[in-house]
C-alpha cells in the first residue's frame, strides 16, 4: 500500500542530482563523491546508465582512471530509437574522435586541447566543485593529472579491489 510507504523511501526522496561535470569523467568522479555526501560513504557498486557508445570509454579509461575495479562497475547502454533522429554509427564515429582516442592518452582529460576545451565551453560562469571540501579523501584525485595512473593505495575504494 503506497499510503504506508515512508516517504524516504520513495525515489524522489533518495534522488540527488550532481550539478559540477562537465564530462563523463568528471560525472562519474564527482557523482562517487556525491554519493558520499548523502550517504556518508563511499558506494560499494557503481552502476552507470549513458548511451551505448559511451561504453568502452567508461569501462576501459574512466573507471580505470579513477581506480574503480571493474567487477564493481555496471554499464548499462541505453540508445534513443532511429526513428527520433538518432543515428548510431554517426554518434560512435564522435565518440571515437572526440573522446575515446583523446582520453586513451589523458586519462584525466587535463592535457588534450580538445578535452580542455569541451570543459572550458560547458562551464561559461568557471563554476569549482566543492568536492576536495566535502569529500577530503578524494583531494588528490580530483587534482590528479596523470598521465599515469594514480596509484591505488591513494583512492578512498582501493580495498575494493579484487585480488
Amino acid at each position: 500500500d503506497p499510503a504506508n510507504t515512508p516517504q524516504s523511501s520513495t525515489v524522489r526522496a533518495r534522488a540527488v542530482t550532481e550539478e559540477y561535470a562537465t564530462d563523463s569523467f568528471e560525472n562519474l568522479l564527482f557523482s562517487i563523491c556525491r554519493f558520499r555526501e548523502v550517504t556518508g560513504s563511499y558506494p560499494k557498486k557503481i552502476s552507470f546508465v549513458s548511451f551505448s557508445f559511451k561504453r568502452e570509454r567508461f569501462e576501459t579509461l574512466h573507471a580505470g582512471a579513477l581506480r574503480w575495479p571493474l567487477d564493481h562497475f555496471n554499464y548499462v547502454g541505453v540508445d534513443p530509437p532511429s526513428s527520433t533522429g538518432f543515428n548510431l554509427q554517426e554518434s560512435s564515429a564522435g565518440e571515437k574522435s572526440n573522446s575515446l582516442l583523446p582520453f586513451q592518452t589523458d586519462p584525466y582529460g587535463c592535457h588534450t586541447e580538445i578535452l580542455q576545451r569541451k570543459r572550458r565551453e560547458r562551464n561559461p560562469f568557471a563554476r569549482r566543485a566543492p568536492y576536495e571540501l566535502t569529500c577530503p579523501e578524494m583531494k588528490e584525485l580530483l587534482h590528479w593529472c596523470g598521465p599515469k595512473l594514480i596509484p591505488m593505495m591513494n583512492v578512498p575504494w582501493g580495498s575494493l579491489q579484487s585480488a
